[in-house]
């Protein structure tokens, strides 16, 4: 089967150089992105439509799948890497209906928040995370005291969407808990993420959002405490200008 990946994933790279260029590194983009990964010059409503079309066309069974995710995580290109991301928006229930636990060897891959959200933010259904929630708690557990800083980021950022879509306490209870541990760090991949964890909760969770708050607000950075508390009051994150 590795071979069949090998030339199915060279398929689709080809399919995305088509439409784009050479791969190339900017500092500004690096800057940004918070990775030096070389990327395809592509934009990405043009990647989006090319790796969905190439994915209609091409079936596999969940097990190619699977590994087809993990070749294009490994890669060494962000964009390689990114598409993957966005093939999980693509899959069929059997297909996506894998093991979470491959995220922790999946994000030894993956630097930056263009890279880590990409591929953790948004593509499971609720119904499955909540059936599978054993071992998604485990997961985001793990995550949440590794080393690794981008690890760190998706231990929060796989929550937000669940967060939206369920009033399950479960799932508030542990989505404090992860912040909790990650409140004092300063690094930026941190404290946007707790800020949009925080915001994802408005919705389904605003009594123990709003007393969480209230208790850790000398604790939490500033930039959290600030756009969460201006979501809770106007729906929005930042405020609109006068």
């Amino acid at each position: 089967m590795a071979a069949r990946i090998q030339t199915i994933h060279v398929e689709l790279l080809s399919e995305i150089v088509k439409k784009s260029g050479k791969p190339t590194k900017h500092t500004f983009q690096d800057n940004y992105l918070g990775n030096s990964h070389p990327r395809y010059p592509i934009s990405n409503p043009i990647l989006r439509t090319t790796t969905r079309t190439w994915f209609r066309a091409n079936p596999f069974t969940s097990k190619e799948y699977l590994t087809l995710l993990t070749s294009l995580i490994q890669a060494p290109s962000s964009t390689e890497k990114m598409t993957a991301g966005l093939l999980l928006d693509y899959a069929s229930k059997d297909q996506i209906n894998f093991d979470p636990k491959i995220y922790d060897r999946w994000l030894n891959h993956l630097v930056g928040w263009a890279e880590v959200d990409t591929l953790c933010y948004g593509h499971f259904k609720i119904t499955q995370i909540l059936e599978q929630w054993s071992l998604w708690k485990k997961l985001l557990l793990k995550l949440n005291k590794s080393k690794n800083i981008n690890k760190r980021r998706a231990s929060l950022v796989l929550l937000c969407k669940p967060l939206t879509r369920t009033d399950d306490k479960r799932v508030q209870v542990l989505a404090l808990h992860l912040i909790d541990q990650l409140k004092s760090e300063k690094e930026v991949l941190i404290t946007k993420a707790i800020s949009w964890t925080l915001r994802s909760m408005v919705k389904l969770h605003r009594t123990p959002l709003s007393m969480y708050i209230t208790k850790n607000k000398q604790a939490l950075p500033a930039i959290a405490v600030r756009e969460t508390l201006t979501k809770l009051k106007t729906g929005r994150k930042t405020k609109k200008p006068d």
